[in-house]
């Protein structure tokens, strides 16, 4: 169908929603992540009234619903409003909604505001434009993605659960797998005598881009940058105590990719390794792919284990880091806990389960995945075939539902990255593509 969707009215709600720096924050009444997340979602609602959508429901500051249609069963279209504390090295501000050179910049920009806009403007051309519906549609925002899914949690158990349906927080054409989600806590006593402090990371899910160290030992600056230099490790020492205080510089990537982004930690380590004497840090910077834990595992299907070191706070009370595993089907996350424990128990250090997402997995071959692959093929030609990634995303809540777009094949991953954008066009094309999809799900 020839959707008559305006990239402009996209725009604006993408920039609307960018702009409330909706980054989980202490629980207010009627907001459990948070003023900014409530900000987020009243903005969402604010949105859908202007664009016409007026059946709503708000799940007490936990997660936005939008519906349209009529029917017992539900197509659940579901996006998030949190999103990751911007970090550093920006060139524009990450939360203005700038665009340049036809992208929209911001925090949130593909991950997940942009898409959620875009799905948001398919939803309200169906309504207006499209034909009777034997399903209802709801288009569901969440608050906590980025961090535990209370969200859905919450959602879920107060609400009909869709029968199937697909989260626009993916890649096109389409991603059938996704490996298990594990995060957890190590925590080990204050070690005698205190080499050193670091401090790196604001959220395990992400790569972290800055480690703050402080070495007991005072060392010369220069002799310092010389080392540097030869790893290519960037450091500076700090202004103020130029030999004892250092801050290492990595890049993001998300924790689904973490061979994408330069650790600051595993940087940190490079340099100051010979300064610091710490078995357990030596562990858990050795690789990405959890082979020097002894939780390495892999399959055909959705491939390596990885982990993600992404956030670290050590000084003279103690450590605490917190890791963000994912795991493919060849193992349980049970296992993983226990053999890191294993691992881990001569070198005193305990292991707490914050969060775990088993796999998810639908066949290929699944008239879901038909539909919608054939949709995408139909818009763009292209012929690339369905993925499976990193990443965790709402389809698994839903069980019979997939990740669908709105990344186009070839285009760079900056999600979780200083200057994450997208390409507006992207987002209007996406738009089209879920205003169709809506309709052959539900009709």
């Amino acid at each position: 169908m020839d959707w008559q969707i305006s990239s402009e009215e996209i725009l604006r709600i993408a920039r609307n929603l960018i702009r409330v720096r909706s980054v989980r924050e202490m629980a207010q009444p009627d907001a459990p992540f948070g003023v900014s997340l409530r900000k987020a979602l009243d903005a969402f609602f604010a949105e859908a009234t202007q664009l016409g959508l007026t059946r709503q429901y708000d799940d007490q500051g936990y997660a936005a619903e939008v519906e349209i249609g009529e029917g017992d069963e539900i197509v659940g279209v579901l996006v998030h409003l949190d999103v990751v504390p911007e970090g550093e090295g920006w060139t524009v501000p990450p939360f203005a909604g700038t665009l340049q050179g036809g992208r929209l910049f911001g925090r949130g920009a593909v991950d997940d505001k942009g898409p959620a806009a875009a799905a948001l403007v398919a939803l309200a051309a169906v309504a207006a434009q499209g034909p009777p519906l034997r399903r209802r549609v709801r288009l569901i925002a969440g608050g906590d993605e980025e961090s535990y899914w209370q969200c859905m949690e919450h959602y879920l158990s107060h609400r009909e659960r869709p029968t199937l349906g697909f989260t626009p927080d993916g890649e096109f054409p389409l991603v059938h797998g996704e490996k298990g989600g594990l995060s957890l806590r190590l925590e080990r006593p204050a070690q005698m005598p205190q080499r050193y402090a670091i401090e790196a990371g604001q959220q395990p899910n992400v790569v972290p881009d800055h480690a703050r160290v402080e070495v007991a030992q005072p060392l010369p600056p220069d002799t310092v940058q010389r080392l540097a230099k030869e790893l290519g490790v960037q450091v500076v020492p700090d202004s103020d105590e130029p030999r004892r205080i250092f801050d290492v510089l990595g890049q993001a990537a998300h924790a689904s990719q973490p061979e994408q982004g330069v650790n600051a930690v595993r940087e940190a380590h490079r340099l100051f390794g010979a300064n610091l004497h710490d078995p357990l840090l030596d562990l858990l910077v050795a690789d990405d792919y959890g082979e020097a834990l002894g939780i390495a595992s892999e399959d055909e299907m959705l491939g390596r284990l990885t982990v993600n070191l992404g956030m670290i706070r050590h000084d003279a009370t103690g450590t605490k880091v917190w890791l963000d595993i994912r795991y493919p089907l060849a193992v349980e996350a049970a296992e993983i806990v226990r053999r890191l424990k294993r691992k881990l128990q001569p070198l005193d250090t305990a292991v707490t389960v914050e969060f775990q997402a088993t796999p998810h997995w639908i066949a290929p071959d699944d008239p879901l995945v038909r539909t919608l692959l054939d949709i995408y093929r139909r818009h763009t030609g292209d012929e690339t075939q369905p993925l499976v990634i990193g990443g965790l995303t709402y389809a698994r809540t839903l069980g019979h539902a997939v990740a669908f777009g709105p990344q186009f094949p070839g285009r760079q991953d900056v999600a979780h990255q200083a200057d994450e954008s997208v390409a507006v066009a992207d987002l209007h094309l996406a738009a089209k593509i879920y205003a169709d999809a809506i309709v052959a799900l539900a009709t």
